[in-house]
């Protein structure tokens, strides 16, 4: 991408945290630009770039902070690929995010985006809560 694009998300819990790098893709979707996350399956939108970056953020706070509520976080990540590394279960130490040729395996709905939209890639960290 060759416009770099700072995404900050301002979620805040009283857990610890570790960071991990995701993948965004942008793109446009008739009157609407669309960011999405294929490594958490979040996504924002809106009528500007900026109002779906945040509309991302908002969800991405959402999710984190139900997932955290409800102890669900790290099944969650689980099944969407990530590896908890170090630690334990509920208490990992290090989380990788699942590779982009990991995600195209278990994702057809990805692999068509990728296909079919003239998109826009970047990458952001984000922290975990763990």
């Amino acid at each position: 991408m060759n416009k770099k694009h700072h995404i900050n998300v301002d979620f805040k819990n009283a857990e610890a945290k570790v960071k991990a790098n995701i993948v965004l893709i942008s793109f446009k979707e008739q009157d609407n630009f669309i960011i999405y996350s294929p490594h958490l399956e979040v996504t924002g939108y809106g009528k500007t770039e900026e109002e779906a970056i945040q509309s991302f953020n908002h969800c991405l706070g959402v999710f984190l902070d139900y997932t955290v509520n409800k102890k669900t976080l790290h099944k969650e990540l689980i099944s969407l690929g990530w590896q908890l590394k170090k630690g334990s279960i509920k208490k990992p130490l290090k989380v990788n995010a699942p590779s982009m040729s990991d995600l195209l395996k278990h994702n057809t709905a990805l692999e068509e985006l990728l296909n079919k939209q003239d998109i826009r890639t970047m990458q952001k960290e984000v922290a975990i809560p763990v």
